[in-house]
């Protein structure tokens, strides 16, 4: 085939240029269209019917395992699951989507996915492809209920290791490739962006509220109404964190009712 065409879906801002940069320098590669969320990301597949699609798997709302799901079989475009969670989603999908990349990827390592793609969509075997991965999604769960989440973190500081256990953090703030974990007065700098360390942690427990803020519900002492929907959020430690309205609807289901 002459042109591919491409959708990028992933929440998160700096994930998404990196793909699209990575994508700007192959000049057999078009890309049709961007989601932040998997209604987005639905529609656009429906609009477009792209052959191919880089799909995060961990999104507010509905996550990648929700959209595909969504979709009817022979809907599924050729995919590449882009996550940062190195147990399930590899084991599980390696086999059956076009290939995967692991949060952070090199230039390599993208390279090698899309070739692999570009290799499916010459062969015409993408309908086989997709429907592996619609068997797949049909009989297994996404992550969350896998039951391998986090209980410690290891935290380099100072040429020290620290055993940090996760149920101690209150909450956690992003900071580029990094994130702030906060627990009590302290602060510790941890190696990961917030998007892939929520996909390792035990969803019932630590909850999304801003697209740079993940809390440990069970610090939580009170919201406060704020404008234009948002509220604040108020921990046992005193700390202030916002409630977006982008992750409200992501709140609401942790809490199991509306606000």
């Amino acid at each position: 085939m002459d042109t591919i065409h491409a959708l990028v879906v992933d929440d998160e801002q700096p994930s998404r240029t990196r793909i699209l940069d990575l994508i700007e320098k192959q000049p057999d590669i078009t890309v049709d269209g961007v989601a932040r969320t998997g209604r987005e990301a639905i529609d656009l597949i429906l609009r477009h019917r792209p052959d191919m699609i880089f799909l995060d798997i961990q999104m507010p709302g509905m996550n990648g395992f929700d959209v595909l799901r969504a979709l009817p079989p022979d809907s599924i475009p050729l995919t590449v699951f882009v996550t940062g969670y190195d147990t399930y989603a590899v084991a599980a999908f390696e086999a059956n989507a076009a290939d995967y990349l692991l949060k952070p990827f090199s230039d390599e390592r993208f390279e090698a996915a899309l070739q692999r793609s570009r290799n499916h969509l010459r062969a015409k075997t993408v309908g086989e492809a997709s429907l592996r991965i619609a068997q797949l999604l049909d009989g297994q769960k996404p992550p969350e209920d896998a039951g391998q989440f986090l209980e410690r973190l290891l935290v380099k500081s100072s040429g020290r290791v620290t055993f940090l256990s996760v149920a101690d953090i209150d909450w956690i703030e992003a900071a580029g490739v990094y994130v702030h974990l906060h627990v009590g007065p302290k602060t510790h700098l941890y190696r990961a962006t917030v998007g892939q360390l929520q996909e390792r942690l035990d969803p019932s427990c630590f909850v999304r509220v801003h697209r740079s803020t993940i809390v440990n519900t069970t610090r939580i002492l009170e919201l406060q109404p704020r404008t234009h929907g948002e509220y604040a959020v108020i921990l046992k430690s005193g700390a202030e964190v916002t409630l977006s309205r982008g992750y409200r609807a992501e709140f609401e289901r942790w809490l199991r009712q509306p606000l």
